[in-house]
């Protein structure tokens, strides 16, 4: 009777429990696919003119509120077509309206304000079909730069609040699905990593790492080596090192030198040219030494010429400014009848390949003045034939040299970026109109003496610098910058503690770093984005100059570091 007492109880009381408790809100479900987002441009509030931030906001909200299989961002040109015909300003009700037009589940509005030295963003996220009402997300800052700094975190805000649940960094603890990590397919390490000191005990990377970047397995361990990172674009493993070359790198360029479908590695020091192929080491194909007062400042490789070949462009100054007739004598190197032979030389002209949207490889040439390095107009350069020679003049804004040089794209348009003879970066419009400025230097250990001291003038010598490469890719850049510890107080200062290699994305008025290695020991010389090891898939490859051992050391020592790169 006691055992029939106690069923009964339990059968009465659990459902009427259960009835009685709260009920835990459930997240937004869709059965049809990702919620669709509409998101309207940022109304500014403010007397300065910051229609370059309300772009560039829009872009990378674009960007970072899109989740895959669950939240996907209306085209713009369809948000804008709809928001013509839109009188006054925009209020939940009337968003509503318009997200109804473009058939969205949600729509986001607010507005930028920027009022002295206050900053914030005010959002709206309106539910279009009046399930729940509109939410409200912001953030707020002193400096214009840290609200760009907490885009990821409004992204995040305003998904939760189309979602219905957190996206916190919990979640990112999850593995990944297995079926999005058997989609991503990437080669073994190129070098073999480097051992880690033995007093270290290895540390798992934080839980949010682990869910972005489990895919890219760890190439390089220990030391100062960049770990690994993603970025919205371009994914960055880490870096493997390869033994050292016994010799100071002036810089690198890649290509299928001889054309059988694999790339080769041209490497330059003061006075010598390495041609190297990677077959699970570095095997040496051909050197050229230089004369006695040759001075290599720059390497590059393309195939000008259209023979399926890419040719070996090497500027080089000789060391002797107020000799008579003294001029540069850059020349080529090509594989012709089975070798490698100096096709071209003598070439009194600054040589760099760039790659230009539509075209493809170019090759720019730029005289020296008499009394200045870079001072004449810039050329693209070509083979007639019989030699290389300047094709026409380049319609370019008036720009320091083609070192540090690179035109990108952003939304059709044409811009161009260069570093400056003040080591900054800087950005031109298509009608040579400065539109932006870095506050960070990018600096450079290449010097020349592009006109000795005289005797009879009242001045020391006349001191150039070739600039580190800049690589464009859409709207990205990838970019070196070395860090020396008083570059604050002397620009043309050569001690560098070390380098660290930047992803910049344009957004429309500013670059924003999307990511970065951490700092490399060495001066980083030289980048390429190329398939290095000849197995399918690029490779971020760069040229470093390793610190020496002691302060009296005389021994040079370089290599490269390679990330496999998606």
């Amino acid at each position: 009777m006691k055992l029939f007492i106690f069923i009964l109880s339990i059968a009465l009381f659990v459902p009427w429990a259960l009835a009685q408790a709260p009920k835990v809100p459930q997240p937004a479900q869709k059965a049809s696919g990702p919620f669709k987002v509409a998101l309207l441009p940022l109304t500014i509030h403010s007397p300065e003119n910051l229609e370059y931030m309300r772009e560039g906001m829009n872009a990378m909200f674009s960007s970072r509120v899109e989740l895959e299989g669950r939240v996907t961002v209306l085209e713009g040109a369809a948000v804008k077509k709809a928001l013509s015909e839109v009188s006054g300003e925009i209020d939940s009700e009337t968003a509503q309206k318009l997200g109804e037009t473009l058939g969205a589940d949600f729509v986001v509005f607010g507005s930028l304000t920027k009022l002295g030295d206050s900053s914030s963003v005010d959002l709206k996220v309106v539910d279009v079909k009046g399930e729940k009402p509109a939410s409200s997300v912001y953030v707020q800052a002193r400096k214009m730069e840290e609200i760009i700094a907490q885009v990821d975190v409004l992204a995040r805000k305003i998904d939760e609040k189309i979602l219905g649940y957190s996206i916190s960094p919990a979640v990112a603890e999850k593995p990944p699905e297995p079926s999005r990590q058997a989609a991503v397919v990437v080669p073994p390490p190129v070098f073999a990593p480097a051992a880690p000191p033995a007093s270290a005990a290895p540390q798992a990377p934080p839980a949010a790492q682990q869910a972005t970047s489990s895919s890219l397995p760890p190439v390089f361990g220990g030391g100062s080596a960049p770990s690994p990172s993603m970025g919205k674009g371009m994914v960055v493993g880490e870096f493997s090192r390869s033994e050292p070359f016994k010799y100071k790198v002036k810089g690198m360029a890649m290509g299928d030198f001889d054309g059988d479908g694999r790339i080769e590695i041209a490497i330059i020091e003061e006075r010598k040219l390495h041609i190297y192929r990677w077959e699970n080491e570095f095997k040496l194909l051909k050197e050229f030494s230089g004369k006695d007062l040759d001075q290599y400042l720059a390497v590059d490789a393309a195939d000008i010429n259209k023979d399926g070949k890419a040719e070996i462009f090497v500027t080089n100054f000789p060391e002797a400014p107020n000799m008579p007739g003294f001029r540069l004598t850059s020349f080529v190197v090509a594989f012709r009848d089975g070798d490698y032979r100096i096709v071209a030389s003598e070439i009194d002209w600054f040589l760099r390949v760039v790659e230009w949207p539509g075209k493809g490889p170019v090759l720019l040439g730029q005289k020296k003045g008499e009394n200045k390095s870079f001072t004449g107009p810039i050329y693209e350069m070509g083979w007639d034939g019989k030699r290389y020679k300047e094709l026409r003049k380049i319609d370019l804004p008036r720009l320091f040299c083609p070192y540090g040089f690179a035109p990108f794209t952003y939304e059709g348009k044409t811009y161009y970026a260069f570093i400056d003879a003040d080591f900054y970066l800087k950005v031109l419009d298509e009608k040579g109109k400065q539109i932006w400025r870095s506050s960070a230097y990018y600096p450079t250990d290449n010097p020349f003496t592009a006109k000795a001291w005289d005797p009879g003038a009242d001045r020391g010598d006349e001191i150039a610098f070739v600039n580190v490469r800049v690589l464009a890719q859409g709207a990205d850049l990838i970019l070196i910058r070395n860090i020396s510890p008083v570059s604050d107080l002397f620009k043309q200062a050569k001690a560098f503690s070390g380098g660290e290699i930047q992803i910049l994305t344009w957004t429309g008025g500013l670059f924003m770093e999307r990511w970065k290695s951490k700092e490399i020991s060495g001066y980083v010389a030289d980048i390429q984005i190329q398939d290095f090891d000849n197995v399918p898939g690029k490779e971020m490859v760069a040229v470093v100059n390793l610190p020496k051992e002691s302060a009296l050391s005389s021994n040079a020592n370089s290599a490269l570091i390679v990330s496999r790169v998606q």
